[in-house]
């Protein structure tokens, strides 16, 4: 007897896991192809790979213990006087906050390799080494522990699920503070990623324009142009991490003057976290024909013949057109 999803979360619900099976079959293809497509080795596709655990994390848990949960479906799981009605939610919270901040962190990651690209493009393979990709993943995912774990560890703070019969619902509670704190530490990981990938994507677009204009004096227009499609690729996930740092600097705005009028705030978070671990997918198909070609190929059960690209002329080319 649950109550179940109304109109737009079935619908954002189902949008996500359409948007999940086309993510999978873009990391599929990645993987699958990458050695009969030289494009696919560099590091652009590394930091897609890795972030797609991070997304596809951000959708399980969501999806379950978020929206699951506030529809009605993890009523039967537990009973009244279950103990996981306090363990879970702990751990379900520090779970959503932490993969978060990996996702936010993970987008400063594609500002910077679209620096590099521009700024160094002969230097840019050697930069981004297997080695130090490991490295700044082993980052990406265990400083924002250093964010989550005193928040949800500190038991002096209530964090709880409680059953309302009548709504037939399990509603999270959770005391003021650590409310506010967790707002904050969200919020400020959000700005502070977006400000830098700004920062770093507008020194990436005037060096492109620099470079455009160069080779247009020099009559060459060949510039990389797959380069430049994953750059707008990039772009295109950063605006939806803008658009959501721009509803959590409002959400603590609203929150500390305590309005009571600006609910629509709310009611925009759960589309907001669903667009967050979905644009990927999207941004690549609509940008990158490379991305298309590779998929196409996947679907049509082709993968192990090597896929026809334009491919760079020249080995050198070969090694420093990474996209």
């Amino acid at each position: 007897s649950s109550m179940g999803f109304d109109v737009l979360q079935s619908v954002l619900f189902f949008y996500s896991c359409l948007s999940m099976a086309v993510y999978s079959t873009i990391i599929f293809s990645i993987l699958t192809q990458r050695r009969s497509v030289p494009i696919l080795r560099g590091s652009f596709f590394s930091l897609v790979v890795i972030h797609f655990v991070a997304d596809f994390l951000m959708f399980v848990e969501f999806n379950l213990l978020f929206r699951g949960r506030k529809y009605g479906y993890l009523n039967g799981i537990f009973p009244d006087d279950s103990p996981a009605l306090y363990v879970v939610p702990r751990i379900s919270n520090a779970l959503h906050y932490y993969v978060k901040i990996i996702v936010y962190i993970g987008q400063t990651y594609f500002a910077l390799n679209r620096l590099t690209s521009a700024l160094m493009p002969l230097d840019y393979n050697n930069i981004w080494t297997p080695n130090r990709l490991r490295l700044i993943t082993l980052a990406q995912w265990a400083l924002p522990l250093a964010a989550v774990l005193p928040v949800h560890l500190n038991m002096e703070f209530t964090m709880r699920y409680i059953k309302y019969k009548e709504e037939d619902t399990l509603r999270l509670e959770t005391d003021k503070e650590s409310t506010e704190i967790i707002a904050y530490i969200d919020m400020s990981c959000s700005v502070l990623c977006t400000i830098l990938s700004l920062i770093m994507y507008s020194w990436t677009l005037h060096l492109v324009r620099k470079g455009v204009n160069e080779s247009l004096v020099a009559g060459s227009t060949r510039l990389a142009s797959v380069e430049l499609r994953l750059l707008v690729s990039a772009l295109f996930v950063f605006v939806v991490l803008t658009l959501n740092t721009v509803i959590q600097v409002a959400t603590v705005i609203t929150n500390h003057i305590g309005v009571k009028e600006v609910m629509f705030i709310n009611d925009l978070s759960y589309p907001m976290v669903d667009l967050i671990y979905t644009c990927q997918p999207w941004a690549l198909l609509l940008c990158s024909s490379v991305m298309r070609r590779c998929v196409a190929a996947t679907l049509r059960r082709r993968s192990h013949k090597p896929v026809p690209l334009s491919a760079p002329t020249t080995e050198k080319e070969d090694m420093n057109t990474d996209s």
